[in-house]
């Protein structure tokens, strides 16, 4: 019995086979009405659903961008004053990547912006950079820098001769104007300004300048016209460049329209002298001479002529001798300075602009050494201070004939305000009482 059950353990009962399904019962509601669609007769074409699906993102590598190109190297004419302190100071950084693209002309004017806020040591730098540039490269704006250096040289603070920073500055920009070639009236009445109150080494260079420009040996004609102006009147007066330019510019209109009424007549005027038309000519201007320095030539020429008449005639000025009574005498002929009053040195340590002309004429008086000058001159003061009433004296010209008249208090007979004249009363013809 044990084994028969052990093999009954082991043997699986056999399951029945499913039988068919049976049919549902369909019940008197439940049957479905018959459908009103056609039926499709053939093969049922398979239905396409449209579904948006995300496109598959494509990550590309970053790529890196190319470098930037080299800058534009700067010019060669910026690149020869990048180094200059008055570059650096007044100018933007040389960069190449950051400096503006400049032309040469585009340059300047940076150039000449600056020489206006520039101290003069440094302007005098400006000027001969500019200098620099017109050797190697030209200049293509020569009236623009003219009128720059003009307005430096008359705008205040105004450069002084006796100091040598402005001084430097003064002889630079007359260079400058040299070089450029510019001559004009303009030019030339700041010339002849700056030869009234310049020194020594101002005044050779503006002869020198006349000179390139075509001046002809002038022999001092002008240096003695410019002289004798009546500058010693704007001593001290706050406006005595502008004057001087403005004195300057008046005696141009004047000679100038003699000029041109002798060129008109040029024909009677050889006849009158004995000279063909083109020697007058060759006298006035030469090739290259500037227009304006002709009008300096005609000055000297007439100057000349006169000297010539005097001769030829054999009148000469009558000089004042022994039984001869004049009460007007003409002093010497001073050529490079006028009258100066007793005891004036027209040089101050403390205040240089209150120089005058004078001041290299005279020696200075260094404190160190008053007292031997005392010594020497056993105690004579470094002044005198004398205090004159005005007198105005008129003994020949009629009250009722203006036209002789320069001024109302200045007869034109008698200038007594003239360093070139005396008036002794002793010498006069007239008795002198008491009366």
């Amino acid at each position: 019995m044990s084994k028969l059950q052990d093999i009954m353990a082991h043997v699986k009962p056999v399951t029945p086979s499913p039988g068919p399904t049976p049919e549902p019962v369909s019940t008197p509601g439940s049957e479905r009405p018959p459908s009103s669609r056609k039926q499709i007769l053939g093969p049922i074409k398979p239905v396409k659903k449209f579904v948006s699906r995300p496109t598959a993102v494509v990550r590309k590598k970053p790529e890196t961008p190319p470098p930037p190109p080299p800058p534009d190297p700067l010019p060669e004419y910026i690149v020869l004053f990048q180094d200059e302190p008055w570059f650096r100071a007044y100018l933007p950084d040389p960069n190449p990547r950051t400096f503006p693209k400049a032309s040469l002309t585009q340059f300047l004017q940076m150039i000449l912006e600056a020489l206006k806020k520039a101290a003069f040591h440094v302007k005098a730098e400006i000027c001969q950079a500019i200098c620099l540039i017109h050797k190697q490269y030209g200049i293509p704006i020569p009236t623009d820098v003219k009128i720059a250096i003009l307005n430096g040289l008359n705008e205040y603070p105004l450069p002084r001769v006796a100091l040598p920073d402005e001084k430097q500055f003064i002889l630079d920009a007359l260079k400058l104007i040299q070089k450029l070639n510019v001559m004009d009236e303009a030019v030339l009445a700041e010339l002849l300004a700056q030869f009234i109150d310049g020194d020594d080494s101002v005044r050779e260079l503006v002869l020198a300048l006349l000179k390139a420009r075509g001046l002809m040996n002038q022999d001092t004609y002008l240096e003695t016209e410019l002289d004798s102006w009546e500058t010693w009147k704007l001593e001290g007066d706050p406006r005595r460049k502008a004057k001087l330019v403005e004195m300057a510019e008046e005696w141009i209109r004047e000679w100038k329209q003699r000029y041109n009424e002798f060129i008109a007549n040029v024909g009677n005027e050889a006849k009158k002298s004995g000279k063909s038309v083109s020697e007058i000519m060759g006298m006035l201007s030469s090739p290259g001479t500037s227009p304006i320095v002709s009008i300096v030539n005609f000055f000297v020429y007439k100057c000349r002529d006169k000297e010539e008449q005097q001769l030829k005639s054999g009148s000469e000025p009558k000089k004042t001798g022994e039984g001869v009574r004049n009460a007007v005498i003409s002093m010497p002929a001073i050529k490079k300075s006028n009258l100066m009053r007793l005891g004036e040195s027209h040089i101050s340590k403390c205040y240089p602009e209150r120089e005058s002309t004078l001041s290299r004429f005279l020696p200075q008086l260094d404190p160190r050494t008053q007292s031997r000058i005392n010594i020497l001159l056993n105690g004579f003061t470094t002044y005198v201070n004398l205090a004159l009433k005005p007198i105005t004296i008129n003994p020949f010209a009629k009250p009722e004939n203006k036209t002789t008249l320069k001024e109302k208090t200045r007869p034109k007979s008698l200038n007594l305000l003239s360093p070139y004249k005396y008036f002794i009363p002793e010498l006069a013809t007239l008795a002198i009482t008491d009366d």
